[in-house]
């Protein structure tokens, strides 16, 4: 079958030489990767979300093991499946996936750290203009950089590097806007792989944010989907624990409050419900709390009915973006109270970098600015960080650009933060914010809702029997007498 795996066995030995060095494990193929160490997942492998190494040690020493095993779980599709001609295309029987690159290497933190100093300052004095004196000084900060360091010279890198904090370091004035950076990773649960593939990606993509929070204890992540919680729970139990671990910590964040992120205009109330139900239900009797926060970025518009069912379900706040992508008519605001059908209303905010995979350059947090619609009303947003659709979230890189523009003159502040803190301080600002009364229509996508018209009618008919079951159920409970009533079948049936 083209969606099956293949394992390579892994082994190798770091030679003494190396040590007090930081050594990783390259791996770099066409196919998505699992790397597995001791029985237990350890880091997913993707080249098209720039994760391609596995830090085996930070600095070698003597007591750590210099002979290991590894083994990598190799897919036949890349980050967006293995379409022929096309990402939508259907797969390809023939297609070819190789593996270009497995190595044992030293990694030079001093050249990479300089080579992300020298990324933003280029980007400052390309992106702010000649009109702005900042451009400038970033500019002959980077030549001054150059001026100094020797590649050939490590003991001239740190004079480099200083050169470029003091630019760093120069603080903003209070006025100036904060985004609020998020880490997030978008896996849609049925798109262009099978489901196990879906569930392959959760793994890979979960346990490459665990290994990065491990590192850095300031990331958050936003995950919503209770279906792909349960999914990793069931078939990486290991992994799973280190998560619910990070979840008690409060940097893995489960978002959403619904099993799936669903279609916002197709179902029926009831189906609505039952979603926010499910995924209530399970985040409380797993992680001890409910969400606070629907979150539903990627879906083709949102009924009018929605805020009622919210604010029903204990979930005040809303999250999406996909409305950035309609065709003629731009969305007037960022943020902003939404007003469903019966008056009741949630707090809603859109990223205004209109993304939910940013990479934390320096473009997309100016863009973040420029682009938010409501300025003056409120001067906080949202910055959703890491690779998606396919999976793949964070990366290093990500963080330490963003690290280098925590308070930096010239650029917004930006500041890891969680959907709580965001929504919290825009309740605080909300007395300016405007109204949209009724439904969020996409202006895009056309035909999505009157295509494969047999899943659609099956869909409802599925759930005219769950109704009709449900009813004569209590009825025959209600009846008295030795009848069970099938709850267990019909949470599973629901969800």
């Amino acid at each position: 079958s083209r969606w099956e795996t293949c394992w390579f066995k892994v082994e190798l030995t770091i030679p003494p030489a190396w040590a007090e060095r930081e050594v990783h494990f390259v791996w770099e193929s066409d196919g998505e990767g699992m790397l597995w160490r001791d029985g237990q997942p350890v880091q997913g492998l993707t080249k098209e979300g720039e994760k391609t190494s596995y830090i085996l040690t930070s600095s070698l020493k003597e007591t750590e093991p210099h002979s290991l095993t590894l083994y990598v779980e190799l897919a036949c599709n890349g980050l967006f499946g293995a379409g022929k001609g096309s990402m939508i295309a259907p797969p390809d029987p023939d297609r070819r996936f190789n593996l270009s690159k497995a190595e044992l290497v030293v990694f030079n933190r001093d050249v990479y750290e300089l080579l992300v100093d020298l990324e933003i300052l280029l980007d400052m004095a390309q992106l702010l203009g000649e009109e702005n004196q900042r451009s400038f000084q970033a500019l002959y900060t980077a030549n001054q950089m150059v001026n100094v360091c020797d590649v050939m010279d490590p003991s001239t890198f740190p004079a480099a590097r200083d050169l470029a904090a003091a630019i760093f370091s120069q603080r903003n004035g209070e006025s100036q806007h904060t985004i609020h950076a998020i880490g997030h990773c978008h896996i849609d649960s049925a798109w262009l792989w099978p489901y196990e593939e879906t569930i392959r990606k959760c793994a890979r993509s979960w346990v490459t944010v665990v290994r990065l929070m491990e590192r850095n204890p300031q990331l958050t992540f936003a995950c919503s989907q209770a279906q792909q919680y349960e999914w990793v729970r069931s078939w990486y139990p290991g992994l799973y624990a280190q998560i619910r671990d990070f979840v008690a910590k409060g940097q893995f964040i489960p978002v959403g409050g619904t099993w799936v992120e669903m279609d916002g205009n197709l179902p029926s109330g009831e189906s609505m419900v039952r979603q926010f139900l499910q995924g209530q239900r399970f985040f409380q009797q797993q992680f001890g709390r409910i969400c606070s926060e629907f979150w539903l970025p990627d879906t083709f518009g949102y009924s009018a009915q929605l805020p009622q069912l919210m604010l029903g379900c204990g979930i005040r706040r809303f999250l999406t973006q996909k409305l950035s992508w309609n065709l003629v008519n731009a969305f007037p605001h960022h943020t902003f109270f939404w007003e469903g059908i019966d008056g009741s209303r949630v707090l809603t905010h859109f990223p205004p970098g209109d993304s939910y995979g940013m990479h934390g350059r320096v473009e997309e947090v100016l863009k973040t600015v420029k682009n938010n619609k409501d300025k003056g009303r409120v001067n906080h947003s949202a910055l959703l960080f890491g690779f998606g659709d396919g999976g793949g979230g964070p990366t290093q890189k990500m963080l330490d650009r963003m690290k280098r523009m925590s308070d930096t003159d010239g650029l917004p502040r930006v500041q890891l933060s969680t959907p709580d803190q965001l929504f919290s301080v825009l309740e605080k600002e909300s007395s300016q914010l405007c109204t949209w009364v009724g439904e969020l229509f996409l202006e895009l996508h056309n035909g999505t809702y009157t295509t494969q018209a047999q899943i659609k009618k099956g869909n409802r008919e599925c759930e005219r029997i769950l109704h009709d079951v449900e009813v004569l159920s209590t009825l025959a409970l209600a009846r008295g007498g030795t009848f069970q009533y099938p709850a267990s079948q019909l949470q599973r049936l629901w969800r």
